[in-house]
C-alpha cells in the first residue's frame, strides 16, 4: 500500500560517490503516519536515488511505523557502506557519512549488525 500524496515530515540529502566513479544525488525521506482502515498505521518512505519508492512501512502505532521507516532507511544506507560506498553531505561534501554518522542521525539502526551486537 502506498498513500498517494505523502507528506515528508523530514529529509536527509546525500551524495552517494559510486566504486566506479560516478555520483549520484540521494534523498531519505519519511512521510507523516497515517491510520490505515484496520487500525494500523502506515509511514511513507523514500531513498531516492538508490531504490524506488517503498510501499509505506506498517507498523501498530504510528510511533511503530514511523520508527521502522526511518530504520529502513538507516539499513539500506548502512548496506552502501558495507559494500565500500562512499556518502557526503550534499551541502558539505567533505562530511563523509560513515557509521558513525548513521548512529548519530537514526540511533542504533545505522550500526552494522555485528557492532549492535557489541
Amino acid at each position: 500500500m502506498r498513500t498517494s500524496a505523502p507528506n515528508y515530515i523530514a529529509t536527509e540529502q546525500l551524495i552517494w560517490l559510486q566504486q566506479d566513479g560516478s555520483q549520484s544525488r540521494i534523498v531519505a525521506r519519511v512521510g507523516l503516519p497515517y491510520p490505515v482502515d484496520d487500525g494500523t498505521w502506515a509511514c511513507p518512505a523514500e531513498l531516492q536515488g538508490v531504490d524506488a519508492r517503498y510501499p509505506d512501512v506498517c507498523g501498530a502505532s504510528s510511533m511503530q511505523a514511523l520508527n521502522l521507516a526511518t530504520a529502513l532507511i538507516a539499513t539500506r544506507l548502512s548496506h552502501l557502506l558495507e559494500r565500500g560506498e562512499r556518502l557526503v553531505d550534499a551541502e558539505d561534501t567533505s562530511c563523509a557519512w560513515d557509521d558513525e554518522m548513521l548512529h548519530s542521525i537514526f540511533g542504533l539502526h545505522g550500526l552494522r549488525a555485528s557492532e549492535r551486537a557489541r
